[in-house]
């Protein structure tokens, strides 16, 4: 009986424990800290290549992962994306800044560094590879995370974990979880 009471324990404290991520988050903190109707942002991206790295042609531009946060941030109420120039440097005075850090990564890697091996046999599905897929392009994922710092300062507001997503798809990623860390 108490074994069974301290597995229940441990699953409601751990189950508690995923939902502390969005409980904390920078919409909360901006919002306690500074109460304002709206707030600018701007958003700076840096490709910082890992130990992981490859070289891959869906290796997003930071001008297309700063467009993809601008957009999930389009879809909240009370964050704008500050206007940039050419250069990357904003038109606009911004309240906060969002600095998101990326690569993207060879999948194989990241698995087998953790022991999970994976055996592909070719024709194992009874079908044939599509001739225009590029088989290691299919094994790259994007590895991003981001800061949310106040300008002129190094200490961070809020700073995210870092999220391995589809290389094809991490676009709509990015939106959703801009959107989702800066919403109610």
């Amino acid at each position: 009986m108490k074994r069974l009471a301290f597995c229940l324990s441990m699953l409601v404290f751990l189950s508690g424990c995923g939902g502390i991520e969005l409980t904390d988050s920078p919409f909360q903190r901006i919002t306690r800290a500074q109460p304002k109707e709206s707030y600018l942002v701007a958003v700076e991206a840096r490709l910082i290549p890992t130990d992981d790295h490859v070289i891959s042609p869906l290796t997003p531009e930071v001008a297309e992962v700063r467009e993809a946060a601008c957009r999930g941030l389009s879809f909240t109420s009370r964050f704008r994306c500050v206007r940039m120039n050419e250069a990357g440097a904003p038109l606009e005075k911004p309240d906060y800044v969002v600095q998101i850090d990326y690569d993207i990564v060879d999948l194989q890697s990241f698995l087998s560094r953790r022991s999970i091996r994976f055996v592909l046999v070719s024709d194992s599905w009874g079908g044939e590879a599509d001739e225009g897929d590029d088989v290691g392009d299919a094994n790259h994922q994007v590895r991003w995370g981001f800061r949310v710092i106040r300008p002129g300062e190094a200490k961070p507001v809020f700073q995210s974990i870092f999220r391995e997503e589809g290389a094809q798809v991490w676009s709509f990623d990015v939106e959703q979880w801009m959107e989702r860390y800066f919403s109610e």
